[in-house]
């Protein structure tokens, strides 16, 4: 966990600071507090790669003289790739490496193993490519610098007012390196950020100079709440983002038509410019104008928007839900198994040929599932509420729309709409999906041993359900279908 700032701006004082040598082999000293930043970066990035390089991955390859195929581990930086050395080798290979603090040296090593098993078993599980390296041109500007309380201490915080801090990183200039007509080595960088809370105990930094933040590594905070005995089901859905059993509905912010239109039209501005690259006969991968590159540029921008209003909902109303209530019960939905594409249907009768399988329909709820953050909403609730002290029950979804609250009857003739849930044997009448959460909230209580809560009231329920603080088998999720995008 991590609290994130925003940089201000930085800030140089003391020696010039070397940045290495030129093609030239001309030693390179700058005092411009930008410069030195994209310094760190680079270097940074460099040693990143150079731990990344000794990964090995597994290739199906030919024996040139046996002719013999088998499987082969190749390093990812190529069969050349020498032994690893250490920073202080690094140091003398790479002259931009030279002046780079300790701290900030030492972490891409570290970084680098977290990330590259972390990948693995995320790859084991979701899929996809093995880890690369860290591009020039498409990663961030970034790095990572550990802190320590001496007294020429580096990523040290200081409090300078209610609003702003100072982080301070510390260097020196090795002697055979120092510019010209100076004598002092000892060189300052202050970053100034601007900050929302008190800064908690941290152990590093990390510093996106590309979008120009800064976050503290550290143990995030314990949420403070008083034990009042509430309990609510919750059922996700696409209209509606989050029923609570009480009658209450939460919307996440979706995209406004301002946004949509402005979108849309950098989407087709951005086809017309691939058609222009695709007629000079080049790949457009590779030969982007400066104008194509203007134009990924504010759609990039406009999904930022979008993506932070929605990262900063979530946020809130986790932490609001798990404030309110001692127990919160939640469906224990495959998102990923909701969100596939549907098997194509081929054509009996004329081969080569396939009939409609709603493909078009399917990819518009897909993305509002994905939209409204259901695993999001999930995984936050997950940790703060074993943060709180406090319990998140997941249920079996299996019917949880089509039963009724009141009678326990079950029947899809139930639902006279997406919005309107009428049983057709006792005539109760609710909102759908303020119905689901009910259920939802009853299968939680009845199946932990919870019956004489008090203000709960529901029919009994034969399935299955798994608490966070306790050791009962997660259930096997059942898909269910979600609701189309209005």
């Amino acid at each position: 966990m991590s609290q994130k700032v925003r940089i201000i701006k930085v800030r140089h004082a003391g020696a010039s600071v070397y940045l290495g040598d030129d093609s030239c082999r001309n030693h390179c000293w700058t005092r411009n507090p930008e410069r030195i930043m994209d310094w760190l970066c680079d270097g940074w990035r460099t040693r990143f790669n150079q731990h990344r390089e000794h990964r090995t991955i597994r290739r199906y390859m030919e024996d040139v003289e046996s002719r013999e195929r088998m499987w082969v581990d190749v390093p990812l930086g190529g069969a050349t790739v020498g032994e690893p050395f250490k920073d202080s080798e690094a140091r003398i290979r790479c002259s931009w490496l030279a002046c780079i603090p300790s701290a900030v040296l030492a972490s891409p090593m570290r970084v680098e193993n977290s990330e590259w098993y972390a990948a693995l078993k995320r790859k084991k599980i979701n899929g996809g490519r093995v880890p690369g390296f860290k591009s020039r041109k498409r990663a961030p500007q970034y790095f990572v610098c550990w802190r320590n309380q001496n007294k020429t201490g580096n990523a040290v915080y200081h409090q300078v007012s209610r609003k702003r801090g100072v982080v301070v990183i510390t260097g020196s200039v090795k002697k055979e390196f120092r510019k010209p007509g100076e004598t002092g080595c000892r060189w300052m960088l202050s970053i100034h950020v601007r900050v929302s809370q008190p800064v908690r105990d941290y152990t590093s930094v990390a510093v996106n100079w590309t979008e120009r933040t800064l976050a503290f590594t550290n143990e995030p905070s314990p949420i403070r709440r008083n034990a009042a005995g509430k309990q609510t089901g919750i059922d996700r859905g696409c209209v509606h983002t989050l029923a609570l059993s009480n009658g209450t509905m939460l919307d996440m912010p979706q995209p406004s038509e301002r946004e949509k239109r402005e979108y849309l039209r950098l989407q087709r501005k951005l086809a017309r410019q691939d058609m222009t690259n695709s007629r000079r006969g080049g790949k457009t991968a590779k030969f982007q104008s400066k104008r194509r590159k203007l134009t990924l540029k504010r759609m990039s921008s406009i999904r930022r928007r979008i993506n932070n209003r929605k990262d900063d909902w979530v946020a809130k109303t986790t932490t609001r839900l798990v404030e309110d209530y001692d127990l919160i019960a939640l469906e224990a939905l495959n998102t990923r198994q909701m969100t596939r594409k549907p098997k194509p249907k081929q054509d009996p009768d004329h081969k080569g040929r396939y009939l409609r399988n709603g493909s078009a329909a399917k990819a518009g709820l897909n993305r509002s599932i994905l939209g409204n953050r259901w695993t999001d909403i999930q995984d936050k609730l997950e940790y703060k509420t074993r943060l709180a002290g406090t319990r998140l029950i997941l249920v079996n979804p299996a019917y949880t729309s089509q039963t009724c609250n009141r009678c326990g009857h079950v029947a899809k003739e139930n639902r006279e709409s997406q919005a309107v849930f009428h049983c057709v044997t006792c005539g109760n009448k609710d909102n759908a999906d303020i119905n689901a959460a009910k259920n939802i909230l009853d299968r939680a209580i009845h199946t932990t041993g919870m019956d004489d809560a008090e203000g709960v009231e529901g029919h009994a329920s034969r399935e299955t359900c798994v608490s966070r603080e306790g050791s009962v088998e997660t259930p096997t999720p059942a898909t269910r279908t979600g609701r189309p995008l209005q």
